[in-house]
């Protein structure tokens, strides 16, 4: 019996794996950030290459660039030893991990935001499923997020009414 720790793959299925091309995965190679083994000339990938691509791939999604990434790869595996620089990192990482905190904050209103926009459109597609009036709709919309709306549809377009305050001098 194979386990997931014995498991081997070329680098085509390794792709096809994280639905990304072989000339990606020799991309990160050639960076540094993957090391496969060799067997017969052939790279073999292992479950150890599998988790630190899903960990390049999570960090590439959420925006990170491949220095920060092969930063935090350097501590774990044990590249950077000197205590100075492993506090820098960690006083970096600090940061990243409140940036990320604010993040999290920012995607679960957002996810609040489009699940009742979601409701919204559910609400109208099934009541009035035969409106071509989309500006209603988009008013609705609207409302459901700025309770300062007026309810006309323009208001969607072109967001809450800045605060400014008229200078009462005007250059020609």
């Amino acid at each position: 019996m194979t386990t997931t720790a014995d498991q081997k793959w070329g680098i085509k299925v390794f792709a096809d794996m994280f639905g990304v091309t072989p000339r990606t995965i020799r991309f990160y190679e050639d960076k540094g950030l993957l090391t496969p083994k060799r067997e017969s000339g052939v790279r073999v990938f292992s479950s150890r290459d599998r988790l630190r691509f899903e960990k390049i791939m999570r960090g590439k999604r959420m925006g990170f660039s491949l220095e920060d990434i092969r930063s935090v790869f350097d501590i774990t595996d044990g590249v950077v030893t000197d205590r100075t620089e492993v506090l820098r990192r960690k006083k970096n990482f600090e940061a990243v991990v409140a940036g990320l905190a604010e993040r999290r904050n920012d995607l679960d209103i957002m996810h609040s935001d489009m699940t009742e926009l979601i409701q919204i459109a559910d609400e109208a597609l099934i009541n009035e499923p035969e409106t071509d009036n989309v500006a209603d709709l988009a008013a609705r919309y609207q409302a459901a997020f700025d309770p300062t709306t007026t309810g006309n549809p323009i208001d969607f377009m072109s967001g809450p009414m800045p605060d400014v305050t008229p200078n009462s001098q005007t250059s020609t």
